[in-house]
């Protein structure tokens, strides 16, 4: 028999108590995100560093050290596998638990790392990491947090990212990268202690059918005022009616089976596409290649060695200071007209990188690094602003709500391979076509995106996940929907 949740008085009253609850769950989420910036930041740091210990450019060949960047993402994809069906079984509290002893020990290896193969045997551990970020880590970051919240969270989220390779370019130009493990060791110990006080997603209790569970823990996370109450109440109605269509305590092949029906659905399809779609943009853009590449990048736009390792550094610097300054806009400005103004932007400067450094390559100007850097720097602004905070916090706003785990899943595999893919042939098209030509194709490509997202993409600031799912439904559903909620307003 299902436990039942009873409505209680709701309270206009509001307390900071219950915001900072969310952040003390969020604060663990985004601590798994500065490790796996560091994870990132980590070969961008190493490769010249063995490179230099072993006085030879051999001891890590470009395959190497296109493997030592890839590697995490790949192994990712095949994590998922793994981390969706813990997350959909087991639940999002027992997953963080795991997460965080695998980035402990991946930590581990980096601080006793000898050789690049440790390197990439750290990166394969943290693909469970990586995997979790694009998807179950999404999903819980959307379920713990309040819309009223919920948007700042997400965009924060990236910036922890980026914190974390910030870090890691700081540690390897000043000191050893072994130390990045160091720093990795602490914050999976810190996280893994709090992953026990906090309360289990009240949506994955719901789903469950554990409604007075549910309600316990969104009660402690978001107080019992109004909007909460209605939340809840919806939440539970909701998964009450999805319940009756499908069993949520069923096996793994019995799910799976209704997610293939369920996805070929316009309500399920159309919103995934969009998920493809916006991030698609945010790769495009290229502000990863070119973060995982900074210092090999900046080696080639110029020859003083103070100017690289200066540039790196300003540009992890504005790339985290446009990232809070995107998380204001955030509040101020929609989400849609904030990735598009911002991509635009960005897709310009890509263009107008490209053709100074073609006039650079046919000695029409000559070269000069305060140009170079500036250019760079106003386009990391430009995508760190928008596409880069927003494109995964859009994306896990428009995921389906019917058999979320399992669009997240199909979301992530395309996510992981899609970015690992980049980063792996960047080395190779920055040798064959320049980085002019590495510009111009991502200007393009990312042109094409903007004028898909400008069409299909639609408006998700304020709205609760359901009124974003709601959008997706077919005409005639949405009439019926409508119907039955003034019906059971009037009664």
């Amino acid at each position: 028999m299902e436990a039942e949740y009873v409505p209680i008085k709701t309270s206009d009253k509001p307390s900071w108590t219950y915001f900072f609850r969310q952040v003390l769950v969020v604060l663990v989420l985004w601590t798994s995100y500065i490790i796996g910036g560091l994870s990132l930041g980590t070969p961008t740091v190493a490769i010249p560093q063995l490179r230099k210990e072993a006085n030879s450019t051999a001891a890590v060949s470009d395959a190497v050290a296109s493997w030592m960047t890839s590697t995490t993402g790949y192994s990712g994809s095949i994590c998922i596998f793994i981390i969706v069906p813990i997350g959909h079984y087991l639940g999002r509290k027992f997953t963080i638990k795991v997460i965080f002893m695998s980035t402990l020990i991946s930590s581990s290896i980096i601080y006793f790392s000898k050789s690049a193969m440790h390197i990439i045997i750290s990166q394969m551990i943290l693909g469970l990491t990586t995997a979790a970020h694009t998807s179950v880590f999404l999903l819980t970051l959307t379920e713990y947090s309040s819309p009223k919240y919920r948007g700042v969270f997400l965009t924060l989220k990236s910036a922890s990212i980026f914190w974390g390779m910030w870090v890691a370019n700081a540690i390897g130009i000043f000191t050893h990268y072994k130390y990045i493990g160091l720093i990795g060791i602490l914050c999976s110990s810190y996280s893994l202690i709090i992953a026990f006080i906090i309360p289990e997603s009240p949506y994955w209790l719901a789903y469950r059918g554990r409604y007075d569970e549910c309600a316990v823990a969104h009660r402690w996370l978001k107080g019992v005022n109004e909007d909460a109450e209605e939340e809840l109440d919806f939440l539970v109605k909701s998964q009450k009616e999805l319940v009756k269509n499908f069993d949520s305590v069923q096996s793994l092949r019995k799910y799976m089976q209704n997610c293939l029906i369920a996805i070929k659905q316009p309500d399920i399809f159309k919103p995934l596409l969009l998920c493809f779609l916006v991030t698609a943009l945010y790769n495009f853009l290229g502000k990863m290649v070119c973060a995982v590449y900074s210092i090999e990048m900046m080696k080639k736009l110029s020859s003083n060695q103070t100017t690289v390792y200066m540039g790196v550094l300003i540009l992890d610097g504005f790339t985290v200071l446009g990232m809070y300054v995107g998380c204001g806009l955030s509040k101020i400005f929609k989400r849609r007209t904030l990735l598009l103004s911002t991509s635009i932007i960005g897709t310009i400067f890509l263009f107008a990188m490209s053709i100074y450094l073609y006039l650079i390559n046919i000695s029409v100007l000559p070269e000069n690094d305060y140009v170079i850097v500036a250019m760079l720097v106003v386009y990391s602004l430009a995508v760190c602003c928008g596409p880069l905070i927003l494109a995964i916090s859009i994306s896990a706003e428009l995921m389906p709500m019917r058999f979320r785990s399992c669009c997240v899943l199909v979301y992530s595999i395309f996510c992981l391979i899609f970015i690992s893919t980049t980063l792996k042939i960047a080395p190779y098209v920055f040798n064959m076509f320049g980085f002019h030509g590495a510009y111009l194709g991502f200007g393009i490509c990312s042109a094409i995106c903007i004028t898909l997202v400008y069409k299909y993409l639609p408006e998700t600031k304020d709205r609760t996940l359901h009124e974003i799912a709601e959008i997706f439904k077919p005409k005639g559903l949405k009439e019926e929907a409508t119907q039955s909620k003034l019906l059971n307003d009037t009664k």
